[in-house]
């Protein structure tokens, strides 16, 4: 930023909200672009999903359930360590937060957390193993923010509840890997295949687009802080 060059950067965006707002900051007074890595809500699925949602098929929004499991990285992965803000918010959670966040346009803006709980890495101390918030949105609908750094399994889940039906994506992280958009309404379920590009590309493109034209940027530096905002709390 102080070199005058554009930024794109992995998420999560800092360490916390002070430095990622530091960030923000410094971006806005040299006037270069800044973005934050959330590649996953660029793809055709997550943008369907938003659209799904938007028609009202689904009813008024009851609950919003986001999930990102996965097996362990080795004892000693950067992931795991406290010194570089490790842990499984930080490195998967942080995805589950954004979703919530970012779907928080259909449940009356952004949504307040309720109750956070968490489990910590044998091992490593001060650095979490798993953990789960619950939220609550300014319409009344719930959400929940999941994440597992240690599993048996993997799962990348983003499900919406409606008064009127549900909609699943199958992996809204890496859609690219599992394209799935299933909604089930009392008129019956379908499923819809959005490509398999990756998610990356999409994103390269929208910030490309942001830099050159002025598009807009879903995640852009003030976003980025929002999301950190939220993560903090959840610690």
């Amino acid at each position: 930023v102080a070199a005058g060059k554009h930024v794109l950067s992995e998420k999560p965006f800092a360490s916390n909200a002070a430095e990622a707002l530091e960030v923000h900051e410094a971006a806005t007074a040299a006037g270069v672009k800044v973005a934050d890595g959330y590649h996953n809500v660029f793809h055709p699925a997550f943008r369907r999903l938003q659209q799904v949602l938007s028609t009202g098929e689904l009813g008024r929004v009851e609950q919003i359930e986001a999930a990102v499991i996965a097996p362990a990285p080795a004892h000693d992965d950067v992931r795991w360590s406290y010194e570089l803000a490790g842990g499984a918010l930080m490195d998967l959670g942080c995805y589950s937060l954004h979703a919530v966040r970012t779907l928080g346009e259909f449940c009356g803006g952004e949504p307040e957390l309720e109750k956070a709980v968490g489990g910590e890495r044998t091992g490593r101390p001060g650095v979490d193993e798993w953990a789960t918030a619950e939220l609550r949105y300014p319409s009344g609908a719930s959400a929940s923010a999941r994440c597992h750094m240690s599993a048996d399994s993997v799962e990348m889940s983003l499900r919406v509840v409606g008064s009127r039906g549900e909609a699943t994506l199958a992996n809204f992280v890496l859609c690219h890997l599992d394209d799935r958009l299933t909604v089930r309404t009392e008129a019956g379920e379908r499923v819809e295949h959005l490509g398999t590009r990756t998610t990356y590309t999409y994103q390269l493109e929208a910030f490309t687009a942001y830099v050159r034209e002025g598009a807009r940027m879903p995640t852009d530096s003030a976003d980025a802080v929002a999301t950190m905002r939220l993560i903090d709390q959840v610690y």
